[in-house]
């Protein structure tokens, strides 16, 4: 579950699935959210690949 429902609070990455309180930011998207530690690995998975070609 991306967004809390009315019964549910704790919210989770939609990738790791990490909670808030796991992680140091979370950023949120429309019914998704993203922590930092997952933002940090795209961003290498793009540099690796950028430097490659």
């Amino acid at each position: 579950m991306a967004r809390p429902s009315e019964d549910d609070s704790v919210i989770s990455c939609s990738f790791c699935h990490k909670d808030q309180g796991q992680v140091r930011k979370m950023v949120a998207g429309p019914d998704v959210y993203i922590c930092s530690e997952c933002i940090g690995l795209c961003n290498e998975l793009i540099a690796d690949e950028l430097q490659a070609s």
